[in-house]
């Protein structure tokens, strides 16, 4: 096990950083990199919020010490298949009391859990992990990723002032079902040096809502809300497209142009949701919508180092939501992963605004770019998310090099952010295909 470096006054992580999961049989002796078992650092663990889509149990719990209180939040059939049955399961999980949480579902035959957070409590500290890997060996090691880690001090002995990221934070795990006494146990950190707004979803209904959601604190309005751009005085809807976003992420979803306007327009600051479709057209004509969505091809996944049919079922489209009339195509770009024939499972938006696109804003978590993670704003009514999310959003983010035509370098924070991907913008040839995978 690792040992715990940090001390009332020196956190490894004190203003949060973004790193990469490292992949095996890659020497790569880069800080930028890191494996599950660093991040935990177990060995002064005393407990563990986990939340995931996919799960698996064995391989988790070898990084835990027995006397480590673990809450893992995930899927009924995720617990089902993996926890409950087998009697050795069923023993371990008494031995270790482990407490098993499904959250809350109003469609469950359709609505995920995708959340991919982490809260880890030390003696002296807790860490919060921000990730889009599953809790699974294959997407720590053969696939890559992005974790967002920050520590905070705690200390049982003081309470300390709530701030706007501990509420939210708060109010995440609130919908998530988290127990109480977790939560609780925020009185007790300082989170003076977040820097980061968190932006979640939690899946809705069609007619039934849960009746403590506040929708624009969700998905796409959720991020219009934290990027804060105020309106003009004169409260007309002046607006003038001046971002491109370069989105990445392992599964493909149904992508028409209104969805796009509506994200674009929320990636400028401004909720589109009182605004009608008429003027929403007039605001952003279709060729101003400058939005890439970097998929891996059907030849990347061919590829793959680590073999084709194990590294494949980590990426989702479906043939016919490609193949559907209103899927915009042309914004399909090809990912470049940073280290050749190998893939990007990273969940994340690079967003680069101005006429030298030289700031902006980042985004990491468990959104892939698809209305099911996002939210989708319907006529008349509430905007409908399928699925839970979490992510965080990187304000303030400089780019150092060309445009997003060419690499260059990332800094927040005035550190690098480095990511699995280059930030080049390459459109699918007329021979490429995205991986159709409908197994998952």
């Amino acid at each position: 096990m690792v040992i715990n470096r940090a001390t009332d006054s020196h956190l490894q992580y004190p203003d949060g950083a973004v790193r990469i999961t490292q992949l095996k049989d890659v020497p790569d002796n880069s800080e930028d990199t890191v494996n599950l078992a660093e991040l935990l650092d177990a060995t002064e663990l005393t407990e563990a919020l986990l939340t995931t889509y996919a799960l698996d149990m064995d391989w988790l719990l070898a990084h835990f010490r027995p006397d480590t209180q673990l809450t893992l939040i995930a899927d009924q059939q995720q617990l089902s298949r993996k926890m409950e049955n087998t009697p050795e399961q069923k023993q371990l999980r008494k031995e270790q009391g482990i407490r098993m949480i499904t959250p809350e579902f109003i469609i469950p035959e359709v609505q995920i859990m995708h959340t991919k957070l982490m809260l880890l409590f030390y003696p002296e500290h807790m860490r919060l992990l921000v990730s889009s890997a599953n809790l699974v060996e294959d997407e720590w090691s053969i696939v890559q990723n992005s974790v967002f880690v920050q520590d905070f001090p705690l200390d049982n002995r003081q309470i300390f002032a709530a701030n706007e990221f501990s509420k939210d934070l708060a109010y995440s795990l609130h919908d998530l079902s988290a127990p109480f006494a977790i939560i609780a146990r925020f009185n007790n950190v300082d989170f003076s040096r977040a820097k980061v707004s968190i932006v979640s979803s939690v899946p809705t209904g069609s007619k039934i809502q849960r009746h403590h959601m506040n929708m624009d604190s969700y998905g796409m309005l959720r991020l219009a809300k934290v990027l804060d751009i105020p309106e003009p005085n004169n409260g007309s809807l002046e607006f003038e497209p001046c971002t491109r976003l370069y989105c990445v992420g392992s599964s493909l979803g149904k992508i028409d142009i209104g969805w796009l306007r509506d994200f674009y327009i929320c990636a400028h600051g401004l909720n589109p949701e009182p605004i009608s479709l008429e003027e929403r057209r007039e605001m952003v004509s279709d060729d101003l919508i400058d939005i890439g969505v970097a998929f891996h091809t059907q030849g990347q996944i061919d590829r793959c180092k680590y073999g084709a049919e194990r590294c494949s079922q980590y990426i989702f489209a479906r043939r016919d939501v490609y193949e559907d009339k209103n899927f915009v195509r042309s914004m399909l770009l090809r990912v470049k992963p940073r280290i050749e024939n190998t893939l990007v499972h990273s969940k994340a938006i690079v967003a680069r605004s101005g006429v030298s696109q030289k700031s902006g804003w980042i985004y990491i978590g468990s959104h892939n770019f698809t209305p099911a993670a996002w939210g989708r704003l319907y006529r008349g009514g509430k905007p409908y998310f399928n699925n839970y999310e979490f992510g965080v959003i990187l304000k303030d983010v400089s780019y150092e090099g060309g445009t997003i035509s060419t690499p260059s370098r990332v800094v927040w924070n005035q550190k690098p952010v480095p990511l699995p991907f280059e930030l080049v913008w390459q459109p699918y040839s007329r021979d490429d295909t995205p991986f159709i995978n409908e197994l998952l």
